[in-house]
């Protein structure tokens, strides 16, 4: 009984903590269901890694990531491993007043015309996530080496 009430607190605590950060990130959810991950249940991707709520998910990506591909490439932007660098539909610089809300996720473009591109589509995470577009317009964060001293 004490480790349901003590899980239903935890529970609250997140739930709570959330909802006081409302111009924050989107949460990071799993690539197959949708549903909130289990930061133990991951594979690596690209330079990255890609998180899913339970081994059955994890084991569905592992045996036909392409099937999850613009899920898993928005992970990696929300979950920020990867940033934009440059504008996804042509590969070109980006202008910051040129831009869509893609899934809570803020996307620029170079131009009205990729601008236009993405808000004409009727699922955005698809269009400026594929492969395709993802490799025009995203890097790996490169991550500090702390040096010991």
């Amino acid at each position: 009984m004490k480790k349901i009430l003590f899980a239903l607190i935890s529970i609250m605590t997140i739930i709570i903590a959330q909802d006081k950060n409302p111009g924050s990130s989107p949460k990071v959810k799993c690539v197959v269901s949708g549903d909130q991950i289990d930061s133990t249940e991951y594979s690596s991707y690209k330079e990255g890694k890609v998180y899913f709520c339970c081994g059955g998910c994890k084991d569905d990506f592992d045996s036909n990531s392409a099937k999850f591909t613009s899920n898993a490439n928005f992970q990696l932007f929300s979950s920020k491993q990867y940033s934009q660098t440059s504008c996804p539909i042509t590969g070109r610089s980006i202008k910051a007043s040129k831009f869509v809300i893609a899934d809570g996720l803020k996307v620029t473009f170079c131009c009205n015309n990729c601008l236009g591109k993405a808000k004409k589509s009727e699922d955005n995470v698809s269009l400026l996530f594929s492969d395709a577009t993802f490799s025009k317009g995203f890097s790996p964060i490169e991550k500090k080496i702390k040096s010991k001293k």
